[in-house]
């Protein structure tokens, strides 16, 4: 039988799902950055689903991805990292959806009060919380003059201060980490969002 040399192995990618909650702004923004002219060959094998439980909740989100983990481990094709986008926005059950998610071994992207919070941060250091996701949207209108749709190519328009939106999402967590007045958990503080993490995640594959 002729063998392959170790050399002439080809390295498989990781495979990576990415449930996102949103029908829009969300799976609109990481389609953006996997098909970015410049990530779209080290990202080809990110799998970047919608998915829309009945109940439209995050708890609904952790539940697909436990089946979807499910059939491809009994399909012998896991994923390397499934990573869930939500937001806080008012849902119930996060503290749930939190611990099924560090039981199941499936990572967080996370936002507080939404994902726009992300944006923000492209332009500008933020602590002070926002109560409505539609006044976090307005302020970018009004103090940034941007342009922001939900349905709209939001990666290409933030593309270019992606790194400074990292660092800021850094000293925002900062900031509540050493701040005496922030309590409880992570998914309680306001404002907060670790996208950054799963840019991070995205741009070292």
């Amino acid at each position: 039988m002729r063998r392959t040399r170790p050399d002439k192995v080809k390295t498989l990618r990781q495979r990576v799902l990415i449930l996102c909650e949103g029908a829009q702004t969300e799976p609109n923004y990481f389609n953006g950055l996997k098909h970015d002219m410049k990530l779209r060959r080290r990202l080809s094998a990110v799998d970047i689903e919608v998915y829309q439980p009945k109940q439209y909740t995050p708890l609904g989100l952790i539940r697909e991805a436990i089946t979807k983990k499910k059939k491809a481990l009994s399909k012998r094709n896991p994923y390397d990292a499934i990573w869930l986008v939500f937001d806080r926005d008012f849902h119930r059950h996060i503290e749930e959806v939190f611990d099924m998610c560090y039981k199941n071994d499936v990572q967080i992207a996370y936002s507080n009060i939404c994902f726009e919070l992300w944006f923000l941060l492209h332009f500008e250091q933020v602590t002070s919380p926002f109560n409505k996701c539609k006044n976090l949207i307005s302020y970018l209108h009004d103090e940034h003059n941007l342009r922001y749709q939900k349905n709209g190519k939001n990666y290409e328009q933030f593309k270019e201060l992606t790194q400074q939106a990292i660092a800021n999402a850094r000293l925002l967590e900062s900031y509540h980490e050493y701040n005496t007045k922030t309590k409880g958990p992570k998914y309680e503080w306001n404002p907060y969002t670790n996208v950054y993490e799963l840019v991070e995640y995205l741009l070292d594959l």
